[in-house]
């Protein structure tokens, strides 16, 4: 079903709708064209969604208000909230190697904007290593963070980006573990194959394939949550100092780009989480088959995407919703936990899935 042929067919469609013919039109600017509306159309409605859901359900859980002012039932409170930050000033004017740094901790999460998978006919890279490049990322992420922290010159800064590597370290061990269960099952490590190898039926989804792989997801959740550091496996990220106490000292643009770039690397597991274990963006296999037929490939792209936010926006829920009943863990907690018990288990889950597959194959 996901062949290049329909890649480029659905790509050169959508540019035709907007003007652009491939007689004038360099492919480059193509892949352009498709990373842009990725972020712009998916990426940034994605966290303005996502910001006003958690506020929002939050405070009702917590009986209390929530965001009301900005817009109807406060919808656009998370503009008013980008507006507000934007126009807090420096207290601090930044050198170059602080800048560079920030610049290379924010744009290592979005150069996996090319091969996020996002549905069947809208995958720009599609290679046996495309299920490994997001941890390029993480790590590119972390060392950025790091150096963030070392760029300060003062000893909390140091000590915080410290903390941030080891975590990251801690938690990509368990995480890349957790994948080769998954790349067992379904044979390979290209998006299209580990989608295909599930289903639109929860029972057919990778997580409930067997015993090994339901332990390889809690594996692979957590694991990112302590490889990114999020909420409530930041402990990395919730002292004061961190990053060299930018914390007094990020704000404007610098602030806005910090924090987004810890939320796309949020939505970015997700994607991956579910596009691993939670069926992907499979749908029914009349309905897919039927706009194979007709050669409707943006209306599939259309509802591919749809159905796969759907899953992660749900799934990014549940974990900011347990993030808010549970206290914060300090860095030497987390990667103790990392270490002693996602690892191991981990290394459990990938010997039970192996033994798992090659009895099924026998």
């Amino acid at each position: 079903m996901n062949t290049g042929n329909d890649q480029i067919s659905w790509i050169v469609s959508w540019c035709r709708a907007i003007g652009l013919t491939p007689s004038n039109t360099p492919p480059w600017l193509y892949a352009l064209l498709a990373l842009l509306c990725t972020f712009c159309f998916v990426v940034v409605p994605s966290g303005a969604f996502i910001s006003y859901l958690d506020r929002k359900l939050s405070a009702d859980l917590q009986a209390r208000v929530g965001p009301n002012r900005a817009g109807p039932g406060g919808l656009f409170q998370p503009f008013a909230d980008i507006l507000k930050l934007l126009q807090k000033d420096t207290q601090k004017q930044w050198g170059w190697r602080e800048n560079f740094w920030l610049s290379v901790h924010t744009m290592a999460l979005y150069s996996t904007l090319a091969v996020l998978p996002l549905g069947s006919v809208a995958l720009l890279v599609d290679t046996e290593m495309s299920a490994f490049l997001p941890f390029w990322s993480a790590l590119v992420l972390g060392l950025g963070t790091m150096l963030l922290g070392l760029s300060q010159e003062s000893v909390p800064g140091w000590f915080g980006g410290i903390r941030v590597a080891a975590q990251t370290l801690a938690g990509s061990f368990p995480a890349l573990v957790a994948l080769l269960c998954v790349g067992i099952r379904a044979g390979g490590f290209r998006w299209s194959v580990l989608a295909n190898s599930q289903g639109f039926s929860p029972w057919s989804w990778a997580v409930f394939a067997n015993p090994f792989l339901l332990v390889a997801f809690f594996i692979f959740v957590m694991s990112g949550l302590v490889l990114l550091a999020i909420a409530p496996l930041d402990g990395g990220l919730s002292m004061s100092d961190i990053h060299g106490g930018v914390s007094s000292h990020l704000f404007g643009r610098r602030l806005s780009l910090f924090r987004f770039g810890r939320f796309y690397g949020f939505f970015l597991w997700s994607v991956i989480t579910v596009v691993l274990f939670l069926g992907a963006w499979r749908l029914p296999n009349g309905f897919t088959h039927g706009l194979l037929r007709l050669e409707a490939y943006s209306v599939l792209a259309v509802f591919e995407l749809v159905w796969l936010l759907l899953k992660t926006f749900t799934l990014m829920l549940l974990i900011v919703w347990i993030s808010r009943v549970n206290t914060r863990s300090r860095v030497d907690q987390i990667t103790d936990f990392s270490w002693k018990v996602l690892s191991p288990f981990s290394l459990l889950a990938l010997v039970g899935a192996s033994i798992w597959a090659g009895w099924r194959a026998f």
